[in-house]
């Protein structure tokens, strides 16, 4: 059962869905016109209270010049926590913003044909309630769409975990090798915008944009990945989690291809290898996660393919929770910014040959200024600081090494530069 909130129904619904794409040709001739306008943002929550708000309010700030987000619709399937209440008191202070409350949940390809059901703007861009957009990155996801032989678009996600541990560098190294493989052939996922030439998806499918994917190639349209649109998520934390959400996406793609033919682009081998070879080339990832990863990879698709086999019955849509996966940001934490370039610090002592001991023992004192995922190594001159971020970031951090060990000279060693998203 479905309750719409009371806020009045999108006028453009009531007009009719004619009018309403007849007025968007109208407004594509208009001198500085941007697809934002013409968009609805669809968010599908299920018990999305620790990172709702916050993904709401980076879309709802987002602005192109003087064109800002038009509609929000939320879709909350079968929530039980405060994500509904979280909601309603962001709409009472922006009235873009809709709910529409599933009494239960029946899967997110079900939220998106209700999103699409409630909605009748020609570009559409969904993303689940623990997706959060970076300043400008909504316009730059929708901007390709102007383009009428684009038919969906994919941002580029960036891990909030840490790079630490097995899985903190598994989560992160497959969506690096993801970002490689999207530049030569797209594979869109997390946060996609699409043109409006679908109207429903099989509500049993287990990776919705696979399945959209396969509408919008059908139909001759093309698919744009946009590197810069860049999005936060958070994956699993824990070995288990890890293995049951890469199991369910592969076992999902599987279903897509024997059901459809149509193949993501990371099904096959040779293309996410190529993409793991260039990730390494590329530096700042050592070897042995790469390896590691792909290990693992490889055992939740063998995992899903046997599970084709045991399971029975037809797959429902609906899937177990990542429950560390909600984090995106820490309660008490800000969403940091996300960058490509590796910068490294060279710290000296004060005594020409120091002593191993004694500079272990600052180390303890360094790891209060840095990251979790920033690395400390100790080497016959002196310590070496290894943090992803600017020049900016590095110079900021090398002003406050002095006052955790004093009397280090440090060398800031600028290897890239990149502007923080």
């Amino acid at each position: 059962m479905l309750a719409t909130d009371t806020r009045c129904v999108h006028p453009q619904i009531r007009r009719g869905r004619l009018s309403a794409m007849a007025a968007v040709i109208d407004r594509r001739y208009r001198p500085g016109y941007h697809p934002l306008e013409s968009t609805v943002v669809g968010v599908l929550v299920h018990n999305e209270e620790p990172t709702i708000e916050t993904c709401l309010r980076a879309v709802l700030a987002e602005q192109e010049g003087r064109t800002r987000v038009q509609s929000v619709l939320v879709i909350a399937s079968g929530c039980t926590d405060k994500t509904e209440e979280i909601v309603r008191s962001v709409a009472a202070k922006d009235r873009r913003l809709r709910l529409v409350v599933e009494s239960e949940r029946s899967g997110k390809a079900s939220a998106l044909n209700i999103l699409l059901r409630h909605s009748s703007e020609p570009f559409v861009v969904i993303l689940g309630g623990d997706v959060v957009f970076t300043p400008g990155s909504l316009a730059r996801l929708v901007e390709p769409l102007a383009d009428p032989s684009v038919g969906m678009t994919g941002a580029r996600p960036a891990p909030t975990n840490p790079r630490n541990g097995i899985v903190g560098h598994a989560v992160n190294i497959l969506w690096d090798v993801h970002h490689e493989l999207s530049l030569r052939k797209p594979k869109l996922g997390e946060a996609v915008a699409f043109r409006r030439v679908l109207h429903s998806i099989d509500e049993s499918t287990l990776v919705d944009e696979a399945s959209m994917e396969q509408v919008i190639v059908g139909q001759g349209l093309q698919l744009r990945y946009v590197p810069n649109a860049i999005i936060r998520n958070h994956g699993p934390e824990t070995m288990r989690e890890f293995f049951a959400q890469r199991t369910r996406i592969y076992r999902g793609h599987v279903n897509v291809a024997t059901a459809t033919g149509y193949r993501v682009s990371s099904m096959g081998l040779a293309s996410p290898l190529a993409a793991g070879w260039r990730l390494w080339r590329r530096g700042g990832t050592p070897a042995r996660y790469i390896v590691s990863t792909m290990a693992l990879e490889a055992i939740a698709r063998i995992g899903a393919r046997l599970e084709r086999f045991t399971r029975r019955g037809h797959e429902n849509g609906i899937w177990h929770p990542i429950l560390t996966s909600k984090r995106v940001v820490m309660h008490g934490h800000v969403l940091r910014a996300h960058h490509e370039a590796i910068q490294r610090l060279e710290l000296v002592p004060p005594e020409p040959e120091p002593q191993a001991r004694s500079l272990r023992s600052v180390v303890p004192h360094l790891k209060k200024l840095v990251r979790l995922e920033d690395h400390i190594t100790v080497g016959r001159r002196g310590l070496t600081v290894t943090i992803r971020g600017d020049a900016r970031g590095a110079h900021t951090l090398a002003e406050r090494l002095p006052s955790e060990v004093p009397g280090f000279v440090t060398e800031v060693h600028i290897e890239g530069e990149a502007s923080p998203n």
